[in-house]
């Protein structure tokens, strides 16, 4: 499970993953979003490319290893200097639940500690 998402449940939306901006390469601290390859709404499988991520080095395709429905893209393409770790989309399981997230500013996810506590 790489670490790029977590499911979180907060009482006001439905389950969603966050798609956080990956680690992909000993040295990145902080990525670009070259463009987004899908729009909220669609419905995505593993293997689908969510985005193109710039880094210092190249271009790599953030390829999701789970299937569902794009909830919210939380960064325009062209996004620069994101930190590791920030959720950059959110897909949920249930298409009936994207639109839970039409009015998401990503407040929620801000205040939600990143880990669960032990």
């Amino acid at each position: 499970m790489g670490g790029a998402f977590e499911r979180r449940s907060f009482a006001a939306l439905p389950e969603h993953m966050m798609m956080e901006m990956p680690n992909l390469s000993p040295t990145m601290e902080k990525g670009n979003i070259k463009e987004w390859n899908v729009k909220v709404g669609d419905e995505v499988s593993p293997g689908d490319v969510l985005c193109g991520i710039e880094t210092d080095k190249a271009v790599v395709d953030y390829e999701l290893q789970e299937e569902g429905f794009v909830a919210a893209l939380l960064f325009d393409a062209g996004a620069k200097d994101v930190p590791l770790g920030t959720p950059l989309a959110i897909i949920v399981e249930n298409k009936e639940d994207v639109a839970a997230f039409a009015n998401y500013d990503g407040s929620a996810a801000a205040a939600a500690p990143s880990t669960p506590a032990a």
